[in-house]
């Protein structure tokens, strides 16, 4: 069977739109508010879901924020997963990049035990963590801050459902760890597409930074294996994904694959897939198949 995807819109936002999600609990509001390179659009999350669009999105973006994330929206907008409904002025409080905090180091049970607080325009470099302080308790101010994360649409559409907050980020993660560890015991079947899917490879040192990337890609979306590499020291996190639409696409995925590396001190040694789920574009880039 041949498998025909959605066309792609060839849209991007600018600065102040707001962006429309469908979400299984109601239509989400996003406003555009800097631009990230490799980590997508920094959005605020606006307050509320709707049962239809709202009538005043001038009103709607004076309200105080839920949060920042960073989303990665152009793709959303090109793939027709999402939809630019309004434009509005950014409010002052939130044209500065805000800060915000990032997990560093995770327990055995997955429970972040550090953190570094980091401006929103920081690049997470292996330099500048290095010399960004470590935090084992966080002030009441320090948690209602917002989490550097990066979101593709299926976790933005997932999180905005279930009512995501910086607040209750640890709880909702813990739950999902569990979750999986129950899939794990009880495994579903893997569909025989997803290993159809592209695979990406992404080498550790450590297996407690490798089980944090894949943790990482599994929230948004992924497939993930972790095991030690064969004959070597290191272990190697294997996240399989549908292939994207398109060369910028898959330059996006690429550049998004390296940060989460190098946020947990690994390397991104490239994709694989199968050629039949790759368009002539990213084939005449010369990128590797299988």
């Amino acid at each position: 069977m041949m498998r025909v995807s959605k066309k792609t819109i060839a849209q991007k936002a600018s600065i102040g739109d707001i962006v429309e999600i469908k979400t299984p609990a109601g239509l989400g509001y996003v406003q555009y508010t800097h631009e990230a390179g490799t980590d997508g659009e920094l959005v605020r999350v606006l307050p509320g879901l709707y049962t239809e669009r709202p009538s005043d999105f001038a009103a709607l973006t004076r309200q105080k924020e839920l949060y920042f994330v960073f989303y990665i929206m152009n793709n959303a907008l090109r793939a027709g997963q999402a939809e630019v409904v309004s434009h509005q002025p950014v409010p002052e409080w939130a044209k500065a990049h805000p800060m915000m905090r990032h997990a560093a180091a995770f327990d055995d049970f997955r429970r972040v035990i550090r953190w570094r607080i980091i401006s929103a325009a920081s690049r997470l470099t292996l330099e500048e963590l290095q010399r960004t302080p470590l935090l084992a308790e966080l002030t009441p101010e320090q948690k209602k801050l917002s989490i550097h994360e990066i979101w593709p649409h299926a976790a933005m559409v997932k999180e905005l459902a279930r009512g995501w907050t910086p607040e209750c980020a640890e709880e909702l993660r813990l739950k999902d760890v569990v979750e999986r560890a129950r899939n794990k015991i009880n495994p579903v079947q893997v569909d025989e597409s997803e290993e159809k899917g592209m695979r990406h490879f992404l080498y550790f040192t450590k297996k407690k930074d490798a089980e944090g990337a894949a943790e990482l890609l599994r929230s948004r979306g992924f497939s993930v294996q972790v095991r030690k590499n064969v004959g070597e020291e290191n272990w190697l996190a294997k996240a399989i994904a549908a292939a994207p639409n398109n060369g910028e696409q898959m330059d996006e995925l690429r550049d998004a694959m390296e940060s989460v590396a190098a946020q947990f001190s690994g390397d991104y040694d490239g994709w694989e897939a199968p050629l039949e789920s790759l368009d002539s574009e990213r084939v005449a880039k010369g990128q590797r198949v299988n």
